[in-house]
């Protein structure tokens, strides 16, 4: 038990005795800095190295900086042309609606002076025949007949009559007026007498006619009913004289 106690402790101290090795201290603050060194040292060389890979594959970090900025000068200009361009648009736009608008209103100011001229040749001509010289019988003139529709009420149609009595107007004309529209129904061609002289089974007989009196002349304006779905095409104005019942003046008008 001795021997083993002092072969050990001669292991220590001997020949044998393990190698000491003396350390310098190096304090924990500075070995921190020492690795904050190696490791920034490390990025940057990592850093170089990337760079000069990039390089040597051809990228360049400058270049494409420089390419970025012209890009993004690019884009402004672009955006700034397309806000001009936009507001361009909608000025364009703008005048387009004003000058339509202007279309629209001359066509219709045009539309009621060619109405108008008519009107005046009409009154101009109506006028000349009642300063006419009163020789013999005259006849009657169917000078003017309009027909319009009711945009509110399907199948009514508004007329405006002018009958002139020119030569001599010494005696009053007694007689009545028809109208015979002809126009289009369900593809087929229809005639149709207004006012209708065709009475119920039954009911009162319908006046045949529109009845007129006059010595000078006679303005009318009434309106009319057509059958569902008739579209007039064309107006037979229809003059007869009393106790004849044949027309005896007529005027077709196409619409």
């Amino acid at each position: 038990m001795a021997y083993k106690l002092f072969r050990n402790i001669k292991s220590k101290f001997g020949i044998n005795a393990p190698r000491l090795l003396v350390r310098t201290h190096i304090p924990w603050p500075l070995r921190m800095v020492a690795v904050g060194v190696l490791v920034g040292a490390g990025l940057l060389l990592g850093q170089w190295v990337f760079e000069t890979g990039l390089h040597i594959a051809g990228f360049e970090k400058g270049r494409a900086q420089e390419q970025m900025t012209q890009m993004r000068s690019r884009l402004a200009l672009l955006e700034r042309e397309n806000l001009e361009l936009k507001g361009e648009k909608f000025r364009i736009a703008q005048q387009i609606e004003i000058e339509q608008a202007t279309h629209k209103d001359l066509a219709k100011s045009l539309q009621s002076i060619q109405e108008e001229n008519v009107t005046l040749r009409e009154d101009n001509a109506f006028f000349r025949n009642l300063l006419s010289s009163d020789q013999g019988p005259g006849p009657i003139s169917i000078y003017h007949f309009k027909l319009e529709r009711n945009p509110l009420l399907a199948g009514e149609y508004r007329y405006r009559l002018l009958l002139l009595k020119s030569g001599k107007r010494e005696q009053e004309f007694v007689g009545s007026v028809q109208f015979l529209v002809t126009g289009e129904q369900a593809g087929k061609k229809v005639s149709v007498m207004q006012p209708d002289t065709a009475a119920l089974p039954g009911a009162k007989p319908k006046p045949p006619a529109i009845n007129v009196s006059f010595k000078y002349y006679q303005r009318l304006e009434g309106v009319f009913q057509l059958p569902a779905g008739l579209t007039p095409k064309n107006v037979q104005v229809r003059v007869f004289e009393a106790g004849n019942p044949q027309p005896k003046w007529t005027k077709n008008v196409t619409l």
